[in-house]
């Protein structure tokens, strides 16, 4: 086997399916065996997983490490959270006829879990699994103004990349949309990302915390700010109630 990434990617793959099939600790001598590949090979590889947390060492063993728990919660997480959400994605697209997003924050970017839309969705660059700037979305302004104040802050010490003229382009510009948001409880986008477009965004709170956003977009003059607001603000209430219902359901009596 070659030394290239490809070929890294496959050794790796192997020894977590070592891990997976096994369910214990191992030994080198051990995941050498199991996954044909050479002793030094594997010592190299383990490394560098203990190295990334993939892995821990404890003594002459290796298990799984707390950064695959991590990973795997977080996809739990998200599952959950699109599998509550999608009945009233498809009920908001159907009530206004605008494109829907679902989406969440990830360091500097918001991440897009769904989208519900005709025609014009194709026409903005939001896909499922893509990644825009949470400062120029009104999901991603949504929610970093729910997001507690430690995560505001790492992102404020990034700079301010502008898709258009209309995105904001300051700290202060942010933080005084953040306040505006908080005080009414939803948030706007007009022409900060795609010129003509405009979106209405509201979060999906567990314990006040956003954990994720909706938004309705379409053409700008089509948009009707003061109409939508309230539809996305219930349809992001009802998600956050049925939400916060499957993680702590109420004990019967």
């Amino acid at each position: 086997m070659s030394d290239g990434p490809a070929s890294m990617v496959d050794r790796v793959v192997l020894i977590l399916g070592v891990f997976e099939r096994s369910g214990g600790m191992l030994t080198l001598g051990q995941i050498s065996s199991r996954s044909g590949l050479p002793r030094s090979s594997v010592h190299r590889i383990l490394q560098q997983l203990v190295s990334a947390r993939w892995l821990q060492r404890h003594d002459n063993e290796y298990t799984l490490g707390l950064r695959m728990f991590e990973i795997g919660s977080l996809v739990v997480h998200r599952t959950r959270i699109t599998d509550v959400a999608r009945p009233f994605l498809q009920q908001l697209r159907a009530s206004t006829g605008h494109v829907v997003h679902l989406a969440l924050l990830d360091e500097h970017d918001v991440v897009y879990l769904e989208k519900v839309g005709g025609a014009f969705g194709s026409t903005l660059p939001s896909r499922v699994g893509g990644r825009l700037p949470a400062h120029c979305t009104g999901v991603g302004k949504v929610l970093l103004a729910y997001s507690p104040r430690a995560v505001v802050d790492q992102y404020l010490k990034g700079s301010l990349c502008r898709r258009t003229p209309a995105s904001i382009g300051t700290h202060e510009a942010l933080e005084a949309a953040m306040v505006r948001i908080r005080n009414c409880g939803y948030s706007t986008e007009i022409g900060e990302v795609v010129p003509g477009v405009a979106c209405v965004a509201a979060p999906i709170l567990e314990l006040d915390t956003a954990v994720a956003a909706i938004s309705v977009c379409g053409p700008r003059e089509r948009v009707r700010v003061d109409e939508l607001k309230y539809r996305v603000m219930w349809t992001a209430a009802e998600i956050s109630r049925r939400l916060t219902a499957t993680t702590h359901p109420v004990p019967a009596a």
